[in-house]
C-alpha cells in the first residue's frame, strides 16, 4: 500500500492529540491526587468506589450513635458511683446508730442527715444528660422521681443503630430504685421496694430512737446497696460491647479506606513518571515531523 504524506500527516496529528490527552489526564491526577475524577474514566472503578463511600458514610453514623449512648452510659456511670457512695454512707449511719452505745440525742441528729441524703439521693435518681432524664426510659422529658417516692417513667430500652443488623440498648430504667406509678392501683410503698421510703422511715425511726428498726431497715440498705451495684455492673456490659462494636467498626472503616484509596486514588510516582515519557515522546514526535516537513520542503524546492 503506497503511504502518502497526507497519511503521515494524520498518523503524526493522531499521535500528538493522543499524547496531548495522556499528558492532561497525568496532570490532573497529579493535581487532584485521584486516578478517577469523573466516572468515565473507570467504569468499574467508579462504580466500587461510590459502594465504598456509602459503607464509610454508614459506618460514620453507626460511630455516632455509639458515641452519643457511650455518653449517656458515662453519665449513668457517674451517676452509680454517686448512688453508691450515698448509700455507704447512709450504711454507716444506720449501723453507728443501730449499736447500743447511741443515744436518742445522736440518733436525732442523724435523722436530719438521713433526709439530706435522701435529697441527694433524689436528685442523682433525676440525672439529665441534656433535657433528657437518664432513668426514665422513654419518658425522658418527665421527671422520673417525685416527691411522692413513685418511679413515674417507663421500662422501654433506648436503642440505637450500630450496623445494618444490629439494635443495641444503652439506657438503665428506674424502677428498682421504686415501684413504677400506676394512677388506677397505685403500689404500696415498703422500704423494701422502695429506697425513698426507706430513707423515710429510717429517718423516722431515728427521730423516734427505735433502734429495733434501725437495725432491721438496715438489712433494706445493704439490699438496695447489692441492686444498684448490680445494675451498675449490667451497665459496665453493656458498654464493653458497644466499646468492642466501635472497635470493629474502626477496623472496618481502615478496610475499606484502603480499598477506596486502591480503587481512586493516584500512584503520584507512577503518574509523573507517565507525564514524563508523555512530554518526551510528544517532544521527539513534533522534532520528527518537522524534519518530514522539512525533507518534504526541500524536494520541492529542488
Amino acid at each position: 500500500m503506497r503511504v502518502t504524506q497526507n497519511m503521515i500527516y494524520r498518523r503524526f496529528l493522531t499521535n500528538l492529540e493522543r499524547l496531548n490527552d495522556n499528558i492532561a489526564r497525568s496532570f490532573e491526577e497529579i493535581s487532584s491526587g485521584k486516578k478517577i475524577n469523573r466516572p468515565s474514566d473507570d467504569p468499574f472503578g467508579a462504580a466500587k468506589a461510590l459502594g465504598y463511600y456509602s459503607e464509610l458514610h454508614d459506618i460514620d453514623q453507626y460511630n455516632r450513635n455509639i458515641n452519643q449512648a457511650i455518653a449517656w452510659m458515662n453519665i449513668t456511670e457517674t451517676a452509680f458511683k454517686q448512688m453508691e457512695d450515698v448509700v455507704i454512707k447512709t450504711q454507716e449511719i444506720a449501723l453507728s446508730q443501730a449499736s447500743d452505745t447511741a443515744t436518742a440525742e445522736t440518733r436525732k441528729a442523724m435523722a436530719g442527715q438521713i433526709r439530706q441524703l435522701k435529697g441527694h439521693f433524689l436528685q442523682i435518681a433525676n440525672t439529665k444528660l441534656g433535657d433528657r432524664y437518664i432513668f426514665a426510659g422513654f419518658k425522658t422529658n418527665e421527671e422520673p422521681f417525685q416527691s411522692d417516692n413513685y418511679y413515674h417513667g417507663d421500662t422501654n430500652k433506648i436503642k440505637v443503630n450500630i450496623s445494618p443488623y444490629m439494635h443495641l440498648g444503652f439506657n438503665i430504667t428506674g424502677e428498682f430504685l421504686a415501684p413504677q406509678y400506676d394512677p388506677t392501683s397505685p403500689p404500696t410503698l415498703t422500704p423494701e421496694n422502695n429506697i425513698f421510703q426507706l430513707y423515710d422511715e429510717l429517718a423516722d425511726a431515728l427521730e423516734n430512737n427505735n433502734s429495733n428498726k434501725i437495725r432491721k431497715l438496715l438489712s433494706y440498705i445493704n439490699e438496695f446497696y447489692g441492686k444498684i451495684n448490680k445494675k451498675h455492673a449490667e451497665l459496665g456490659n453493656i458498654m464493653e460491647r458497644f466499646e468492642k462494636v466501635q472497635l470493629e467498626l474502626s477496623n472496618m472503616q481502615g478496610d475499606i479506606s484502603k480499598l477506596l484509596s486502591d480503587t481512586e486514588d493516584a500512584d503520584i510516582a507512577k503518574t509523573t513518571s507517565n507525564l514524563a515519557m508523555c512530554q518526551t515522546m510528544y517532544q521527539s514526535t513534533l522534532a520528527a515531523m518537522a524534519k518530514v516537513i522539512q525533507n518534504n520542503l526541500l524536494n520541492y524546492l529542488t
